[in-house]
């Protein structure tokens, strides 16, 4: 899909839903919302205040007013838990949800702990 699909796409979408929600003012609204998408696709993963970091510390499965060690210590016990070479015997669906799960809880603990660190 290139972008200018993309852009039609994110326009239709908040279009739709408007129109659901609100009529034609929530129609017009959200075909605001989709062009705001589309022309700040950084605005999805920032959000509208900075980075959003929640879905992170959901992922890692720890409050959000953690400190770094109890961090590192989460994401440590969760690598050793979901790291690939531990299902290396089983399903190859399996080792490919250990692999997601591990990317995930990877990219998690890399933005929470960046986040630390300018903060």
């Amino acid at each position: 899909m290139d972008e200018k699909q993309k852009g039609k796409l994110h326009k239709a979408l908040g279009a739709g839903i408007g129109w659901i929600m609100g009529g034609p003012v929530g129609a017009a609204l959200g075909l605001l919302v989709g062009h705001t998408l589309h022309n700040n696709p950084k605005l999805v993963e920032k959000g509208l205040f900075g980075t959003r970091l929640k879905p992170y510390y959901d992922v890692l499965q720890v409050p959000y007013d953690t400190g770094p060690q109890e961090i590192k210590a989460t994401y440590k016990r969760l690598a050793q838990k979901y790291h690939p070479d531990r299902f290396v015997d089983t399903d190859p669906v399996i080792q490919e949800l250990a692999r997601g799960k591990m990317s995930e809880i990877n990219e998690a603990y890399a933005k929470i702990i960046e986040n630390m660190k300018e903060g």
